[in-house]
């Protein structure tokens, strides 16, 4: 491999406490019920959008709602404020997060961030983990007019870095990370301990799994 993408929430950082926090103050406002830490966690990884509508129909057991529904779109404007004050209030890098990154770029390989978060909470973030200067490619979810699990953002982080598909590894948690990863010929490496919700990372065809991020210079993929 010469060139490693990674995912963020769920990959590199464990910021579920803060995202679903925010979340449950949104609906909370709308006059709706929470959904708590450990169901929003597995509502994580697909971006702010999908977040929004995945609570709301859970919350109303209605799942006609989407995002064309004024609730949604209202919901998700008041959740992003929620969350801009609080992104790295609580969020913490995952064991090994920053020394995977110094070794690999020591070792001459390329690194990038490619995220369904939208790009104003990664820049906010980024300097509370002292990564700010980490990455040679940042593709965020707002960047494109498609997000994980469609290949384009992959496809844009690889031109950036100049690399073809089978240079390059996306490694992530979830099906979004999954589906993109095959779709744009990279090697998919999925983590064990991030946000799968219902996919069992262990059979779902990934080409690798690992149960922690020093795997990835111990033994490189």
């Amino acid at each position: 491999m010469q060139a490693y993408l990674f995912d963020f929430d769920g990959t590199l950082v464990d910021s579920a406490p803060d995202l679903t926090r925010a979340l449950d103050r949104a609906l909370e406002r709308a006059g709706l019920a929470g959904v708590g830490l450990e169901l929003g966690t597995q509502m994580v990884g697909h971006g702010a959008g999908a977040l929004v509508e995945q609570a709301v129909r859970h919350v109303t057991n209605d799942d006609s709602f989407t995002m064309k529904s004024p609730l949604c779109r209202l919901l998700l404007s008041v959740f992003l404020e929620e969350y801009e004050p609080i992104c790295a209030e609580t969020s913490v890098l995952y064991s090994g997060a920053t020394e995977v990154i110094q070794t690999l770029k020591a070792e001459g390989k390329q690194v990038g961030l490619v995220t369904n978060k939208p790009r104003r909470f990664v820049e906010l973030m980024l300097p509370a983990f002292d990564l700010q200067d980490a990455f040679d490619s940042i593709v965020a979810g707002d960047d494109l007019p498609t997000k994980k699990p469609e290949p384009d953002m992959v496809h844009h982080a690889l031109t950036d870095l100049g690399r073809a598909p089978h240079e390059a590894c996306l490694v992530g948690d979830s099906k979004a990370d999954l589906g993109a990863a095959k779709a744009a010929g990279v090697t998919s490496i999925l983590v064990s301990f991030g946000y799968a919700g219902d996919l069992d990372v262990y059979h779902c065809g990934a080409d690798r799994v690992i149960q922690d991020l020093m795997e990835l210079i111990i033994n490189d993929a």
